[in-house]
């Protein structure tokens, strides 16, 4: 990311710690700011026809307990294993995943803002690593980009996603690989999760308390495996 577009965001820089991890982020600051912008461009517009909201700006308290969780799960990564993470926001999760020493990452997202600031935290926090950054949208995955450890925060938060975010699970899922999702208790998403055994995988569930500016959070941690067709 240009300083040029850096500057067309107000951001504030803020500093995480998940046990001996530490990361800093560069973040919005004002949210309201770019909610404002996308509903300027009038109904016709195709990111307003898409419902194209900027949810990668927050950072979400789901992005958080992931982060958690891989530093409480360290097993779950090595130098060899391929993590790919969809919907990727302002790049946490992969961020964590770096500094646990994975060496072949790729963040995705649909918005080229979200991976312009992924990048830009990414080289604050990892200098020396590189990693991959994919314009994605997950509604139309791309197996070239199928990861061994796939990650996603708070991505089944409407009904109309639940489809083809399994369509997504199955194409960016190498054989034998985990699915790691966190999600915060939605209701409307609890059939989607609930059903994911009779998808073929299987599903171990645990749920963590975030502390977040000030609110308490109870989020649902998913790390889902495919069976092995015998």
């Amino acid at each position: 990311m240009t300083n040029d577009k850096i500057m067309q965001f107000k951001t504030k820089n803020t500093t995480l710690t998940f046990q001996h991890i530490q990361v800093d982020l560069t973040i919005i600051e004002n949210l309201d700011e770019l909610y404002d912008a996308l509903i300027a461009k009038g109904n016709d517009h195709p990111d307003v026809k898409d419902e194209r909201i900027p949810y990668w700006a927050d950072l979400w308290a789901s992005a958080l307990a992931m982060s958690d969780y891989l530093v409480e799960n360290q097993e779950l990564i090595s130098p060899s294993v391929k993590i790919t993470e969809i919907g990727c926001g302002l790049g946490l999760p992969s961020i964590v995943a770096g500094k646990l020493g994975a060496n072949e990452i790729c963040l995705t997202d649909y918005d080229q803002d979200s991976l312009d600031f992924a990048k830009l935290n990414w080289m604050k926090n990892l200098p020396n690593k590189m990693a991959d950054f994919q314009l994605l949208d997950w509604r139309n995955p791309d197996p070239s980009v199928a990861a061994d450890l796939l990650l996603a925060s708070d991505v089944a938060y409407e009904s109309r996603a639940f489809e083809p975010l399994l369509n997504a699970f199955k194409t960016l899922l190498k054989p034998n690989g985990i699915i790691l999702i966190t999600e915060p208790n939605r209701p409307v998403s609890t059939a989607f999760f609930s059903n994911l055994h009779t998808e073929g995988y299987v599903v171990k569930k645990t749920q963590r308390e975030i502390v977040h500016r000030g609110h308490e959070f109870l989020i649902n941690v998913f790390e889902c495996k495919k069976l092995a067709i015998h």
